[in-house]
């Protein structure tokens, strides 16, 4: 089933000089690219996105981190969206992502880990809503 995912190219992947590696990444994986956009993210926004996490040990070093610098946004489409993302970001941890993951690849921690995938293709919906309207989005047809 055709499905919709948000990658979120993280503050060190861009600093880092990964945005068009991982561009080039997602056209080379089938995925349709949808809308794309560069911001930074304020502080409400952040923990709006992360609210799941609120509570956890990690939230609040994770929402000053997304909302340090600037983030490439990219809503993506294509069948099995979702979980042919997870395959290609690989595991949370870099260190034990599969060789040749953009997290394998890229990441530096759990915490600078270059991109973000939805989890769910509910989740992926509400993701890519959080940042694009519908009509930023470019249906395919």
């Amino acid at each position: 089933m055709t499905e919709r995912t948000l990658c979120i190219i993280k503050p060190d992947g861009v600093g880092n000089g990964h945005v068009g590696e991982i561009i080039t990444r997602i056209e080379r994986e089938g995925f349709t690219i949808l809308g794309m956009k560069s911001a930074r993210l304020d502080r409400a926004t952040a923990e709006h996105f992360y609210e799941v996490h609120r509570g956890r040990p990690f939230f609040e070093d994770l929402c000053d981190m997304m909302s340090g610098d600037r983030v490439v946004l990219i809503a993506l489409e294509r069948e099995n969206a979702v979980e042919h993302w997870r395959s290609v970001i690989g595991a949370t941890d870099p260190a034990e992502a599969e060789e040749g993951t953009l997290r394998a690849l890229y990441g530096v921690d759990k915490g600078k880990n270059t991109v973000h995938g939805s989890d769910s293709p509910e989740n992926g919906m509400r993701e890519v809503a959080v940042f694009f309207s519908e009509r930023e989005l470019i249906e395919q047809r």
